[in-house]
């Protein structure tokens, strides 16, 4: 369905089904998760809280797109989209939606905030100082865009450990302030405005996996 709504753009899909997806006009990119996901998010993890679905994989998806286009922009499968303006130039490095501006450590302070040490740990880990977390932006990650600059194989590197070892621990979320980590490494700036065309013209249905 989001494919239909937009068939004048270029689609990879990253799935562990690509027969699912046959005729359409798509590159369906075959992948084994890393994590939990839907069936065991609906039956097993999300009623006791001890995880979530294999959200970091969608790093693969952005390593994919980067190979044959210098921007990849990363749309999460339960969303619609409308009348799609004429895409900009993007500028290099990250590109995500204006509705979430805050510091990671705010963002954990809100939602989840059992999960600051494990951050803690990781700014440490990655930048030497858990002090970090406090200028890191969190990345709203249902829709972002990446456009290379050289150093985003840093980027994609930090994602790399940061999933490890999130998932080490059963932490299975929280991609979104393990995106702004791995644009501290990066030596990146995060841009609030690009995408707002874009945004403005898609419809996030949330929930995660849908039982239908």
């Amino acid at each position: 369905m989001l494919v239909a709504d937009a068939p004048q753009l270029p689609w990879i899909v990253l799935t562990d089904q690509p027969e699912d997806f046959d005729g359409l006009a798509l590159r369906a990119v075959h992948h084994s998760p890393t994590g939990p996901m839907a069936e065991e998010f609906l039956t097993k993890w999300t009623p006791n809280g001890q995880g979530r679905p294999a959200y970091h994989d969608k790093r693969f998806a952005l390593q994919a797109a980067l190979k044959e286009f210098d921007t990849a922009i990363f749309v999460d499968a339960d969303t619609r989209m409308s009348d799609i303006p004429k895409l900009p130039v993007f500028p290099s490095r990250i590109c995500v939606v204006k509705e979430v501006q805050a510091s990671i450590v705010e963002h954990l302070s809100r939602y989840g905030s059992d999960r600051l040490p494990a951050f803690e740990e990781l700014s440490v880990r990655l930048t030497g100082s858990k002090e970090t977390l406090k200028t890191a932006r969190w990345c709203s990650e249902a829709l972002f865009a990446i456009t290379k600059d050289g150093n985003e194989s840093k980027f994609f590197d930090a994602w790399d450990h940061c999933a490890e070892f999130l998932q080490s621990k059963n932490l299975f979320s929280g991609e979104g302030g393990v995106i702004g980590l791995a644009v501290v490494c990066a030596g990146w700036t995060v841009n609030y405005r690009a995408l707002s065309r874009l945004a403005a013209a898609t419809r996030h249905e949330g929930l995660g996996p849908k039982s239908v």
